[in-house]
């Protein structure tokens, strides 16, 4: 499969995992200029009752942690990220015209 053809694989699935009702996908758009997300990608899993966790990715690779002042930190770098973000049905619609080509 071809660079584009995975890439736009990858959007679809992104489009189809944002109908779900527990799941939220945001963009944030190159307009939005610096901000914290560009410090490293991380993801938030809340789970009912179980403690949250948070998988920190850098360059050197990534780790999950329940560690409460590295999961306060990413909280509040997305805190700050998520007003930078396009609104749900303006994201997917983006992705999904992203998707088309």
């Amino acid at each position: 499969m071809a660079p584009d053809e995975v890439m736009r694989a990858q959007f679809r699935h992104l489009a189809e995992m944002s109908r779900r009702p527990h799941i939220t996908v945001q963009v944030v758009p190159y307009a939005a200029g610096g901000h914290s997300g560009l410090l490293g990608a991380f993801i938030v899993a809340e789970m009912g009752d179980l403690p949250a966790i948070v998988f920190l990715e850098d360059a050197c690779g990534g780790r999950v942690t329940e560690d409460a002042a590295m999961m306060a930190h990413a909280m509040r770098n997305f805190d700050a990220l998520r007003p930078e973000a396009l609104q749900r049905g303006v994201s997917r619609d983006l992705i999904e015209k992203s998707a088309e080509g």
